[in-house]
């Protein structure tokens, strides 16, 4: 048990490697990339409506039932004129084909919505750099996640170590009759703990590279390199991520951006008030000629002004729920201000608050260690029993561990504090 976890298949070399595998993985970041894509074209379609369309059709249409009819005639010779039949219609087969053009002069409601279409691309481009800068974050403390986890893993090992040293030096007191039957079991026991507690780390470790693994959407764990600077892991960070404002960080500007595009939905409702007018062309080709000017070629030029006068009602109660949703959005956005107000102020208190506790912990283990030197050199002696042996090494493999999860607390607070002001790209 003394033998370390086995090296993950998959290991983190650095910071931009992470980087580089959360930006071709991560499927919550392509589905929000994928978003804004949608978008754009939700701003294309908005703005068809706005230009020029040119449409083509044709026909053709042959008549299946046909009669005679008596029609005059016109003769040079007397009598001059005449009567005659002939089949009706003729011909029995007609087609027609043209060109329809319609060019708007007048559309206030799809020019505004063309511009809040481009607005809602600005909000999704947000939202995306707020997520971005929220898997920088689960990024960056899942591998401290795993350097802890390896970590403790190793102090475990070590207090493993000693505690079947103490226990082979009991077992020789015992046989030179300096100890009882009572003081190997009791070293026994706390070998047994300190194997539990090495199973338990190692555990921790495989749970903490599956995490990391899940974190970079990847299906396997992946471990980080012994190499790693873990202590530079913020300064490493800062390549990917820039400071900002609380007030400017992605988040806070998406929500405004929501707020911005409630609004113009608020305010688009007012332009369906307003006429469209259009200017509209057809030209055609007829065969046989056409009855308008007895030519086989028409063309036609027009306007043609549409009006809603009343909806039944429609425009009125879509103005109430938009006017609803806008309020809706700046109780949002005034949370999502808190909220980040609130994230900052906790993040550099945990940073002051950890490092506080750090000081301590480091205290606390140089005493256990003291402590624990002086009873063994004690128990050598015989003026120690096996009980104060066994607490005081239970102590310092405590203060060990606790120092081991503080160290990299304090790293962890360090980096969600310089997140917390920051705007990543990945």
């Amino acid at each position: 048990m003394l033998a370390p976890v086995p090296p993950a298949t998959n290991v983190l070399q650095d910071w931009r490697d992470a980087v580089r595998l959360l930006r071709q993985n991560s499927t919550q970041l392509k589905s929000l990339r994928a978003q804004e894509d949608v978008q754009r074209a939700i701003a294309r379609q908005a703005l068809a409506p706005a230009l020029p369309s040119l449409g083509a059709q044709a026909s053709v249409t042959r008549h299946l039932l046909r009669g005679e009819r008596e029609f005059q005639t016109l003769s040079p010779q007397p009598p001059f004129l005449g009567t005659g039949t002939g089949t009706v219609p003729d011909p029995a087969t007609t087609w027609q084909a043209g060109l329809n053009l319609r060019i708007p002069l007048l559309a206030l409601s799809t020019w505004y919505n063309r511009g809040t279409a481009l607005q809602q691309i600005e909000v999704t481009e947000l939202n995306t750099k707020a997520a971005e800068r929220v898997n920088a974050a689960l990024v960056a403390d899942s591998i401290v996640g795993v350097v802890t986890a390896e970590r403790l893993a190793e102090v475990s090992r070590i207090s493993l170590e000693s505690a079947l040293s103490t226990l082979d030096l009991s077992k020789r007191r015992a046989a030179l009759g300096a100890a009882s039957t009572i003081d190997v079991l009791r070293i026994e026991q706390e070998v047994s703990l300190s194997r539990s507690q090495v199973v338990s780390a190692n555990d921790g470790v495989l749970r903490a590279r599956e995490n990391l693994g899940a974190t970079l959407g990847s299906p396997e764990p992946w471990g980080v390199t012994p190499a790693i600077r873990v202590d530079a892991l913020a300064d490493d960070a800062k390549s990917t991520c820039r400071p900002t404002d609380v007030l400017t960080r992605a988040d806070v500007r998406a929500a405004e951006a929501s707020l911005g595009v409630s609004k113009r939905n608020e305010g688009g409702v007012s332009r369906t008030y307003w006429p469209t007018i259009d200017a509209v062309s057809s030209l055609t080709y007829w065969s046989p000629v056409s009855a308008i000017n007895n030519e086989h070629v028409t063309w036609s030029v027009g306007g043609v002004l549409n009006w809603t006068l009343y909806d039944g009602g429609l425009r009125y109660a879509t103005k109430e729920q938009r006017t609803a949703e806008t309020r809706v959005f700046n109780e949002q956005l005034n949370e999502v201000k808190r909220r980040a107000r609130f994230e900052v102020i906790q993040a550099f208190r945990s940073v002051r608050s950890s490092e506080a506790t750090l000081a301590v912990a480091a205290k606390t283990r140089e005493l256990a260690a003291e402590t624990a030197r002086l009873t063994k050199v004690s128990y050598v002696n015989g003026s120690a029993t096996s009980f104060d042996l066994v607490d005081t090494a239970r102590r310092l493999r405590e203060a060990e561990l606790d120092y081991t999860i503080k160290e990299f607390n304090v790293l962890r607070a360090k980096i969600a504090a310089l997140l917390a002001l920051s705007t990543c790209d990945v």
